[in-house]
C-alpha cells in the first residue's frame, strides 16, 4: 500500500512517504508541490495533507489537486485539512475570546493588542496565500475531478488515515475533507500544462 504524506515538515507519518520542500524535516522525498509530482500515475492508495493547501491560491491549488488526482488510485482517498475561513470568520464575529485562546494556546506569536482583531490579521498573514472555505475548495477540487465530503477529526473513510490528524477541532480552525476521485479523468492536467 502506498501512502503519501504532502507538506509533511516537521511532521512525518510513520510508515508513508512524507513529502515536503525543506529538508530541514527529513522527508522521504524533497519536493517543490507546486510542480509536477514525482509520482508515478495511479500508485498512491491514500493521500494526506495538513496546512498545506492555504500555501495554494485556487490555480495553483487546482493543478496541485490535478496532480494528486493522477497519482491516486481510482479508489484512493485524498484528505485536505486546512483553515475553514467560515469558521475563522464566525469565531471573530461570535466568539472573539475563543479566538484568542485558540491563539494564545496554539500559535503563540504575540498579539499586539491581544484582541480578536489581532488574531484575525495576523492569521490572514501567517496562515498562508489563500484561505478556503467548503464551499471554494469544493469547487476547485471538482475542477480537478474530485467530489468532495466534509469529514470529522480523526475519522475517513480509509483506514490509514484514521487518527493522524494533528490539529483537533477544539484548539482550531481546521475543516475536515476527503476527496474521492471521480470515474471521468479529471479536467486538470499536469502543472504548467
Amino acid at each position: 500500500m502506498i501512502l503519501v504524506n504532502f507538506g509533511s515538515g516537521p511532521h512525518p507519518l510513520e510508515g508513508w512517504i512524507n513529502v515536503d520542500l525543506d529538508p530541514d524535516g527529513r522527508p522521504d522525498v524533497v519536493a517543490d508541490l507546486a510542480r509536477n509530482l514525482p509520482f508515478a500515475d495511479a500508485c498512491a492508495d491514500a493521500i494526506f495533507t495538513e496546512d498545506f493547501v492555504a500555501q495554494l491560491e485556487p490555480a495553483a491549488l487546482r493543478a496541485f489537486l490535478g496532480e494528486c488526482r493522477r497519482i491516486l488510485k481510482p479508489a484512493g482517498t485524498l484528505r485536505v485539512l486546512t483553515p475553514d475561513l467560515a469558521r475563522f470568520a464566525r469565531m471573530f464575529l461570535e466568539e472573539p475570546e475563543r479566538l484568542v485562546r485558540f491563539w494564545a494556546d496554539g500559535v503563540g506569536v504575540p498579539l499586539p493588542t491581544g484582541t480578536a482583531a489581532d488574531v484575525l490579521n495576523l492569521g490572514m498573514k501567517l496562515a498562508g496565500r489563500w484561505q478556503y472555505d467548503v464551499e471554494t475548495f469544493s469547487r476547485v477540487a471538482a475542477e480537478a475531478g474530485f467530489d468532495t465530503v466534509v469529514s470529522r477529526y480523526g475519522e475517513s473513510r480509509h483506514a490509514a488515515m484514521r487518527g493522524i490528524d494533528l490539529r483537533r477541532p477544539d484548539e482550531a480552525v481546521s475543516m475536515y475533507l476527503e476527496c474521492l476521485p471521480r470515474d471521468a479523468p479529471p479536467n486538470a492536467g499536469k502543472i504548467g500544462a
